[in-house]
């Protein structure tokens, strides 16, 4: 992987936060994060593992895109996020391999989407309605887990469109975790489809999003994979 990592601590984040907020030009690293603020592209991921975890936000300016991630972690009793921050300025190329460091070390989760077969759109299923029953009962046992949410922005308060998942991993098996009529309704997926599954996403939000502001779309080059 290449691009720039940057690690700062409490002190040094709250300063470059503060800044972007203010709209930057005062540090290089204060103005990028100030660009991205407004990125029509964004995303979280929020990944779990035993008593440890990290979230990590996502944003997407063209081809440009910036990875802040913090651990969180029990202490006490309570969930805590930590106070400094490693930012990752990467394209979008190298995307899966900055992002992977701050998924659980499980091959299920961080297989690249080449690894996935289809892995140019949607994962499709592994197995059998008829097992879902048996996945369900293996969630108890959930080595893993990792929320994904993607979403397009225009202009407004809110994103214009929306794609959420749930995975989870259990036995090393990859499960994607659903609603069926309020049901959760698992399916095992084949390791490599987080990462194909992200690249779909960030696709759609990257049209989605330039469909009414005139910009290009991610047919026409925007640039919007994984790297994978």
């Amino acid at each position: 992987m290449t691009g720039r990592i940057l690690e700062l601590d409490a002190k040094q984040w709250s300063a470059v936060r503060a800044e972007a907020l203010e709209g930057g030009g005062v540090t290089a690293v204060g103005t990028a994060l100030a660009e991205h603020l407004g990125a029509p592209v964004r995303a979280t991921l929020v990944s779990t593992s035993g008593s440890a975890g990290t979230v990590t936000r996502l944003t997407m300016v063209g081809d440009r895109v910036l990875l802040v991630m913090q651990v969180i972690a029990e202490r006490d009793g309570e969930t805590r996020l930590a106070a400094g921050a490693e930012l990752r300025f990467v394209t979008a190329d190298e995307l899966w391999s900055a992002l992977t460091p701050a998924l659980p070390p499980f091959e299920a989760l961080r297989a690249p989407a080449s690894a996935a077969p289809g892995a140019q759109g949607a994962p499709t299923s592994s197995n059998p309605a008829g097992d879902r029953a048996e996945l369900v009962r293996l969630l108890d046992d959930e080595q893993a887990n990792l929320q994904v949410t993607v979403e397009a922005w225009r202009e407004g308060e809110t994103p214009v469109k929306v794609w959420p998942r749930l995975w989870s991993v259990v036995d090393g098996k990859l499960l994607d975790v659903r609603m069926d009529d309020g049901a959760v309704a698992p399916v095992e997926r084949p390791a490599g489809s987080v990462a194909a599954e992200l690249q779909w996403s960030l696709v759609g939000a990257t049209d989605a999003a330039a469909r009414e502001t005139g910009g290009p779309s991610a047919a026409g080059g925007s640039g919007a994979g994984t790297g994978a």
